[in-house]
């Protein structure tokens, strides 16, 4: 029953996302390089977004004093939500709401980088390796639920139009579909990345 799941998600993502997924890999390298190079710009600005963008939300979250399954947890549920408004924004139509989320991802990436390396002696190499196996799981996570969000886009658009109506998919459908690609992809994708943060990865002294 379960290889029948995946064997259909496979099938779902080389029939109707591959597309997508490609181009919003893309268009995240191409945001995350102009992010980098903008911070290391403009240090100042960089200073501040980092302060405010990472110190305030651990200290409220208390991702700093925890450790562990609670630090896994912390970051897998955080995450999560993320990836769940990905998809759930797909059904408003006409906008590509979904492709905030990875966007917003893939700048921070850019912003801790170039904070790193403006304001640390920190090895870039060595930076760069710690965050890698972590941020694979996460950002194709991320990647994933945006593109099942921009199919969902389409679909919901194409219900808008009477022409194109009858070449949609009828929401029940779109429903289940997105539930299992949440439920299968991104959630384990979500819990390994998790489980490398909270016990393997490690920022370099």
């Amino acid at each position: 029953m379960v290889k029948e799941y995946y064997a259909n998600q496979w099938h779902f993502f080389r029939k109707q996302l591959l597309p997508m997924f490609i181009i919003l890999l893309l268009l995240s390298i191409l945001m995350g390089y102009l992010t980098y190079h903008y911070c290391m710009d403009h240090p100042d600005k960089t200073k501040s977004r980092l302060y405010s963008t990472y110190q305030n939300a651990f200290e409220k979250s208390g991702l700093i004093t925890k450790s562990g399954l609670k630090l896994m947890i912390e970051i897998f549920w955080a995450n999560l939500l993320i990836c769940l408004k990905s998809i759930i924004l797909g059904f408003v139509p006409f906008l590509f709401l979904p492709a905030i989320g990875v966007f917003s991802s893939v700048m921070q990436i850019g912003l801790f980088l170039a904070g790193f390396k403006l304001f640390t002696e920190m090895d870039q190499f060595s930076l760069f390796v710690s965050l890698l196996p972590h941020g694979i799981f996460e950002i194709a996570a991320s990647l994933y639920a945006s593109s099942v969000g921009v199919y969902l886009t389409i679909q919901t658009s194409k219900m808008i139009f009477h022409k194109s109506r009858s070449k949609g998919v009828p929401i029940k459908a779109l429903c289940k579909q997105a539930a299992h690609s949440f439920i299968l992809i991104v959630v384990p994708l979500l819990i390994v990345a998790a489980f490398i943060e909270a016990f393997i990865s490690s920022i370099p002294k």
